[in-house]
């Protein structure tokens, strides 16, 4: 299941977006972000457009020293490379489609935004766990975004 979310209303001196704009996947690895990375591999084709993996990875906590953050950003950066190896083949971008990968640092759904933001970005392409008690970064996304912003659900989300 998709849903599309239309761009809220530019402010003045709004960068707009222009037709070799990305497509701005956000990924973490879960199966909703592979929903949204099979969106964007869908998309980029029909809209000529090269794709944008955005991984953010929230800031370690300063009060437990460099030692400790150091050892966080090693294995994140390993699990990452080790997830990047075992996306399915058909996830992989068709022949001809540019794709790169950004990682990011802060909280998800405003880096989200303003990457997108910066980019230029057609699109935002984010996937939905379906959360009920915590804060959800497809919803703030949506809210926060001046561009349009689809969230995708794996499939059997209902």
């Amino acid at each position: 299941m998709t849903t599309m979310f239309p761009a809220r209303t530019r402010a003045p001196g709004v960068r707009e977006s222009t037709p070799e704009a990305p497509l701005v996947a956000a990924v973490d690895g879960s199966p909703a972000s592979l929903a949204a990375v099979e969106e964007a591999i869908s998309l980029a084709p029909e809209l000529d457009a090269p794709l944008v993996f955005a991984y953010v990875r929230r800031r370690p906590r300063g009060y437990l020293g460099a030692p400790y953050d150091q050892r966080q950003l090693t294995g994140a950066m390993a699990r990452a490379r080790g997830e990047r190896s075992t996306v399915p083949a058909a996830s992989q971008p068709p022949r001809g489609v540019e794709a790169e990968a950004e990682i990011l640092e802060g909280n998800p759904s405003r880096r989200i935004v303003e990457f997108a933001h910066d980019r230029g970005a057609q699109m935002v392409i984010v996937g939905s766990r379906r959360r009920l008690l915590s804060r959800s970064v497809s919803r703030g996304v949506a809210r926060a975004a001046d561009r349009p912003v689809m969230v995708a659900a794996p499939a059997g989300a209902g």
